[in-house]
């Protein structure tokens, strides 16, 4: 099941906008109009933007429980001080007024002097684990003198115009703005931290099943701080890291945890898919089973990680307690490990 993620705006646009930019990611998105009881909109007190982006993300997620994203957002005009800043929503009702006023104050200034910028902070608040991330946005333009004509204005952006792009913000496209825009800048990073938070990672595991003599060979795993874990059985190996191939790092892990030097001599056919979910964050892990003969090493393993190693005849294993997935693996793979033990004359 997807997690849930409540986007804490009642205005339209920032919706379109925000959806838009994160709808492939897998979450279900909620509006504060889909929530069972209304949520009254807190004051927004804060001195800047971040300080109202943060004080809505904590306000509705506290209420309801929810993760959740809010921003705030504000036009800041150099010839004028920075103003509207801070108070951006707050002038005027519509966006034609809002446009209005600004042409007002900005009458007399020159066409050199017309430079502002657009400056987005939106906030993510886990009421779960108390974490707070911040994104910050900011795009560079110039106050137009004149709005340009769009059927339905959004706030600053019939006046907003972009240089580079030569065009005002309300003649983008959604998919335009997204890539421009101080909410776009923002919603990017927020993206990334949403993809590395709660996005379920794959972990790729190659392990040994180590022969001699018709055995094998299995660890019994030290991990008193995941009691799901500790004292119970499973064979070598561990997942793959950056940079590494599967087999590299297949005879890595073993010499680190059993201190032999092994040759992988084949891979057998049934891999395992282990799924775990935490509270903030979920991840597979796919469990590849390699056949390998001892080349070299002393056999001294490991006991930061390892309570005792032994070797099982292939039919007793299973009447040991293994890890997760590993018991359901050995009885799909035991038919196909048995031929390979014969064909090998392991």
């Amino acid at each position: 099941m997807m997690r849930e993620l409540l986007i804490a705006t009642t205005n339209q646009h920032k919706i379109t906008e925000i959806k838009a930019f994160l709808e492939h990611m897998p979450f279900t998105f909620l509006l504060l109009s889909d929530l069972k009881e209304s949520i009254p909109a807190p004051e927004e007190i804060g001195e800047t933007i971040s300080e109202n982006a943060v004080l809505k993300a904590r306000y509705y997620a506290q209420k309801s429980g929810m993760l959740t994203l809010a921003d705030d957002t504000g036009l800041f005009i150099d010839a004028l001080e920075g103003w509207p800043g801070v108070m951006s929503a707050r002038v005027g009702s519509t966006s034609t007024e809002q446009t209005d006023l600004t042409l007002q104050k900005m009458e007399e200034v020159p066409e050199d002097k017309r430079t502002a910028h657009f400056e987005s902070v939106t906030a993510l608040v886990d009421p779960e684990s108390n974490v707070e991330f911040i994104a910050h946005g900011v795009t560079q333009g110039k106050i137009l003198t004149k709005p340009v004509e769009h059927p339905n204005p959004f706030g600053f952006d019939p006046i907003f115009y972009l240089p580079e792009m030569g065009k005002s913000y309300a003649e983008l496209t959604t998919v335009e703005k997204n890539a421009v825009s101080h909410r776009g800048k923002a919603l990017i990073r927020i993206k990334h931290h949403l993809q590395n938070t709660y996005v379920a990672k794959h972990i790729v595991v190659p392990f040994a099943l180590i022969i001699k003599d018709g055995r094998v060979l299995m660890n019994l795993r030290n991990d008193p701080h995941r009691p799901e874990y500790h004292n119970k059985w499973e064979f070598p190996g561990g997942k793959v890291e950056f940079g590494e191939t599967m087999h590299g790092n297949l005879i890595r892990e073993v010499r680190e945890e059993v201190g032999y030097d092994v040759q992988i001599v084949k891979m057998l056919q049934d891999i395992a898919v282990e799924s775990q979910m935490q509270k903030t964050y979920a991840y597979q892990v796919f469990l590849v089973p390699y056949v390998c003969k001892i080349i070299g090493g002393d056999g001294k393993f490991s006991d930061g990680e390892v309570l005792e190693t032994r070797w099982f005849d292939v039919d007793d294993v299973l009447n040991y307690e293994l890890i997760g997935e590993n018991e359901r693996m050995y009885r799909a793979f035991l038919p196909e490990l048995k031929e390979t033990i014969k064909n090998y004359q392991l």
